[in-house]
């Protein structure tokens, strides 16, 4: 599983522009799930010329399988970028906090060059000693950033303890070492089934030809297959050099399907911004597959870590006994500006459905989610940040 960060950043304020724009632009023209196939959502094309693609595949690692996901986005992501280079498309292959999206971009006259670029990024990978070998080493090269740097040690501390029973997809140095070919491929084949896949779609053609065009994507069928079980291989803890001592907790409630979650995160990082005095403090927003979770943390030298330790502890009910109603409508004009600014473009729209779809299946989410903004009041988040409370907290340090 990934969980997917949103770093919230405080600084002065600016007068909000954005203009309101209707949640329809998200809602789907057609729906439909053929026998066998993916789900297709297809979108009012714009009058850009541009088209947009974007294929979401549920992924689960067993505990020894951590990091075949990434492994499996670094090959897609090789391939599709060299692809797609001779048209000028954009691609991208991400992580999700349920499994993997591929994406596309372009000309709506290449529609089926960029259906292609996603057969392509999601067929059966290329395994070979030399793609598999460079594979690993930028996942281990990004391990290995995120185990021996303080800051992004203790995030990943923290998400580690805020979902203890999914495998982190990063993977551990060990569990990367022994992913063979076989493996992968067995992860790929049993994830990559067409009939559990969602294409959301916006260009302007007809749907026969997004049928047509997306025929035969991922794996061959075949019965369902269980992530295996195995134990995940064991790694010591690394070295970490560093001359603050790092503190951080998380806390987690409501679902990703409600706004209420980057709203309440938006405030609790003005909260932290206010106190932090002689120490560095910062708040990250995560999506999990079923809740939100709120990261706050920070680094100081020895004299400053008491106030440190207790501005993080008590960022949450210091952000609740502070609300005002004006505070939250400028936090809740914030979120709608970003939502709303990633939808101008075929790409925005086919990704902010998309992540809709993934974590409901409805493909109608993205649309009450925009709807759903302008209902968030100063209540709705003292509700929030009271369920934060009392849901308890993880928390991780890392000292010198």
């Amino acid at each position: 599983m990934v969980l997917a960060a949103f770093v919230i950043c405080t600084g002065s304020s600016h007068e909000l522009r954005a203009q309101p724009t209707p949640a329809s632009v998200f809602l789907a023209d057609t729906v439909i799930s053929p026998p066998g196939g993916p789900m297709i959502v297809m979108l009012t094309p714009s009058s850009s010329g541009v088209a947009a693609l974007r294929l979401s595949v549920p992924l689960t690692e067993g505990p020894s399988e951590g990091g075949a996901g990434e492994l499996l986005r670094n090959l897609a992501q090789s391939r599709m970028e060299g692809l797609a280079r001779p048209i000028g498309a954009r691609t991208s292959v991400t992580r999700t906090p349920r499994g993997l999206a591929y994406a596309v971009e372009g000309a709506v006259a290449d529609l089926e060059y960029l259906a292609y670029l996603l057969r392509e990024g999601a067929g059966e990978p290329n395994l070979s000693p030399i793609s598999l070998g460079a594979a690993r080493q930028r996942a281990q090269a990004d391990i290995a950033r995120v185990r021996e740097a303080p800051g992004p040690r203790i995030l990943d501390l923290l998400r580690r303890r805020v979902a203890p029973n999914q495998t982190a997809a990063r993977g551990t140095p060990s569990s990367v070492a022994t992913l063979d070919a076989g493996r992968i491929r067995d992860v790929w084949a049993r994830s990559h089934q067409a009939d559990v896949m969602y294409i959301v779609v916006a260009a302007a053609v007809p749907l026969e030809v997004v049928l047509a065009s997306t025929r035969g994507l991922g794996a061959p069928a075949q019965a369902g297959s269980k992530p295996s079980a195995a134990p995940a291989p064991r790694d010591g803890d690394p070295r970490i050099d560093t001359l603050r001592r790092w503190y951080g907790r998380a806390w987690w409630a409501g679902s990703p399907s409600d706004p209420v979650g980057p709203v309440a995160a938006l405030l609790i990082a003005e909260t932290v911004a206010a106190q932090a005095d002689g120490f560095e403090a910062g708040v990250e927003l995560w999506e999990l597959q079923d809740r939100w979770s709120v990261a706050v943390l920070g680094a100081a030298y020895r004299a400053d870590i008491s106030r440190l330790r207790a501005s993080v502890a008590n960022a949450v009910i210091a952000t609740k006994d502070g609300l005002t109603e004006a505070e939250v409508t400028h936090a809740v004009a914030r979120v709608r500006r970003d939502v709303l600014l990633g939808a101008r473009t075929p790409g925005g729209r086919v990704a902010m459905v998309g992540r809709g779809l993934d974590s409901t299946g409805r493909p109608e989410t993205a649309a009450r989610y925009v709807d759903a903004l302008d209902r968030i009041d100063s209540a709705a988040v003292e509700r929030f940040l009271s369920d934060m409370v009392a849901g308890g907290f993880v928390e991780a340090e890392v000292r010198p």
